[in-house]
């Protein structure tokens, strides 16, 4: 029996930089309250994330910002939160600076674009919309910092990505594993949906794996099941087809 759902927001639960997922997904998400945890796991920071949370009204953990948060709702609080290296941030900055001039930095609070790092906390540095070569040579010059890990993510330009470079213990898998714990359950009792790059973790991290219709081709390779895509209702048929039926048998 699963006991846990683990659910991507954009591209997923609500279409790509939207709040309200379908009125057939809400529903069919409501059907589980009480039955099965019912999870985020994304890459929003927590106040985009938020309106989906409350629009929902999810009790369930939710893995925020590809993994650096982990936000409780019933107690409306970041429960954890993993920060970079300070020693690390100003030379990550520096590496940062050769590809773009508009470096997003997240303090765990608030995002903003800084044009010098001073030697506060940072949990992750952001860059839009930028070419997949780009992103490579970017993920290749980050090597040299084991610490690190680079998040590959869907840009509103399909011919494009953005990134986010976060602790290499900031991803959807590692807060997946926490919040297995935090509910006493194993992974495999995690069913995990994604669409994008980033949710490569989150997949590796569940018992059975649902890619979208809509997601990239690379993580339909590791997905059990391919779902219909965000625009049919996939969130829905997932759990009409094979988490409602296992609650009633």
């Amino acid at each position: 029996m699963y006991k846990a759902l683990f659910l991507d927001l954009d591209g997923t639960t609500v279409a790509p930089f939207t709040d309200a997922p379908s009125p057939r997904v809400k529903h069919a998400i409501e059907k589980l309250r009480n039955k099965v945890h019912v999870c985020l796991a994304t890459g929003r920071l927590f106040h985009q994330a938020q309106p989906v949370i409350d629009h929902l009204n999810l009790n369930g953990l939710c893995v925020i910002a590809n993994g650096i948060q982990i936000y409780d709702p019933a107690r409306k609080k970041i429960i954890k939160e993993i920060a970079l290296s300070q020693k690390e941030v100003p030379l990550i900055y520096n590496l940062l600076k050769k590809y773009s001039h508009q470096i997003h930095t997240f303090d765990g609070e608030v995002a903003r674009v800084r044009a010098q790092i001073a030697s506060h906390k940072i949990l992750s540095f952001f860059i839009e919309n930028i070419s997949p070569h780009v992103v490579e040579k970017i993920i290749k010059d980050l090597e040299r910092f084991p610490s690190v890990i680079v998040h590959k993510l869907l840009a509103a330009d399909q011919n494009l990505l953005s990134i986010e470079v976060c602790s290499a213990r900031g991803t959807k898998q590692h807060g997946i594993v926490d919040v297995a714990k935090r509910l006493n359950i194993s992974t495999h009792e995690i069913i995990g949906v994604g669409d994008g790059y980033n949710d490569f973790p989150l997949l590796l991290a569940c018992g059975l794996k649902f890619a979208m219709g809509n997601a990239v081709a690379e993580l339909k390779a590791i997905a059990d099941f391919v779902a219909p895509s965000v625009e049919n209702d996939g969130v829905a048929v997932i759990i009409e087809k094979f988490i409602l039926p296992l609650l009633r048998s």
